[in-house]
């Protein structure tokens, strides 16, 4: 007699949205992700795009350039609700529909990151709005044709039903690497490789068309799973995620010393990264 039953679909469904409310997509780390999504759009727009708006003179980003500081000032304000804990997690709903949209705009804001270290023209020490265009192009059919992958992979794994491998990885991916290190780690990445093999005339091209692919291909997962978890979330309360123990004083205190040193720490990398720009290379 077997003894392990085999789990229908609906059952490893719901285990696998279960543990992903409670690990990946866990409200807890919607602040950071925040943050993460506003250093990354803040440093595509004003290192970027406005660039291309006021240096080149092309006007027709300025509307992008406008929406950019919507977007930021939405992100603000996203990330001052997010300081009640208890507002967040007593509407579930609602913020994991926020997580989703971030994750969106992390993706959107590293492609734009791409595409604007794809368009620098070595020649001229310049952004080229031709290849901003033409590359543009290129990632937006890139990451719609992705998140249409990921939509249409997710129908078909719940027709079948989610692996337990796949369940028990959302457990692995936060015991084995903090949340918070893989964005930072990220960040990192996208600071330092274009600015670090700068010497080759195509290198920092390639570098940006890399990345394109990569974190096209791959990150567009994210809004996608996480979009159809907000969707459980405003069906079933099972999915919901149970709200964290309130923090001691001399915790909070440690972790706002923490992430002011970070704020500090990454505001001197953009200082010293446009020191650089202007004056070194």
């Amino acid at each position: 007699m077997n003894k392990h039953k085999t789990p229908s679909a609906a059952e490893a469904n719901r285990a696998y949205f279960t543990a992903l409310a409670n690990t990946r997509a866990s409200l807890a780390s919607l602040p950071g992700v925040t943050i993460l999504v506003i250093l990354l759009l803040s440093l595509d727009t004003f290192a970027g795009i406005q660039a291309l708006v006021f240096h080149e003179g092309a006007g027709l980003f300025l509307p992008l350039f406008t929406v950019h500081l919507i977007v930021l000032g939405m992100c603000g304000f996203v990330l001052i609700l997010t300081v009640s804990r208890r507002a967040v997690f007593r509407f579930q709903t609602l913020f994991s529909v926020v997580m989703a949209s971030m994750s969106a705009l992390l993706v959107y804001s590293i492609s734009i990151m791409a595409v604007v270290i794809s368009s620098f023209d070595s020649a001229t020490s310049r952004l080229s709005p031709a290849m901003f265009y033409a590359i543009g192009a290129v990632a937006l059919v890139l990451t719609g044709g992705a998140s249409g992958f990921h939509a249409l992979l997710l129908r078909r794994r719940l027709r079948l039903g989610h692996s337990e491998n796949r369940t028990v990885g959302n457990y692995l991916a936060v015991s084995r690497s903090n949340t918070s290190k893989i964005y930072w780690a990220t960040f990192g990445l996208v600071m330092i490789i274009p600015n670090v093999l700068t010497q080759g005339q195509y290198v920092v091209n390639c570098i940006g068309i890399i990345m394109l692919v990569v974190f096209a291909c791959f990150t567009t997962s994210l809004p996608v799973e996480f979009a159809y978890l907000a969707y459980l979330k405003s069906k079933d309360r099972d999915y919901w995620e149970r709200p964290p123990r309130p923090v001691a004083k001399e915790v909070r205190l440690r972790l706002a010393r923490k992430i002011f040193l970070w704020v500090v720490g990454v505001a001197g990398a953009l200082a010293l990264f446009w020191v650089l720009a202007k004056y070194v290379l």
